[in-house]
């Protein structure tokens, strides 16, 4: 392995109610040591599939009065985000093609 590049091992969990947008739960461990949960996998309403890092509400609204969210983890470069994002949308697709078989 480079020394820049990243081991991924992501573990998708559909959601019991598939109602809304949000279809899955993620989490990724990288590089065998470091484990973030609380990643949502949604499909948005024009049928893209979106991946959302976890965040929380700050108990602050914005001028329109809608709660304001704070990201707990995330990427910090554009190549990682892609990369990691891509991951998770290809376990999402496998783990829902298991699910309809």
């Amino acid at each position: 392995m480079k020394e820049n590049e990243m081991n991924m091992k992501v573990t998708v969990t559909p959601l019991q109610n598939q109602e809304g947008s949000l279809k899955a739960n993620a989490s990724v461990i990288f590089n065998d040591v470091f484990k973030v949960t609380g990643i949502r996998v949604g499909i948005s309403k024009n049928g893209n599939i979106f991946v959302s890092m976890p965040d929380y509400k700050t108990g602050k609204l914005d001028d329109e009065g809608k709660d304001i969210y704070r990201d707990i983890a995330y990427p910090v470069t554009r190549n990682f985000r892609q990369q990691m994002y891509e991951e998770i949308v290809k376990e999402y697709e496998a783990v829902m093609e298991k699910e309809e078989a």
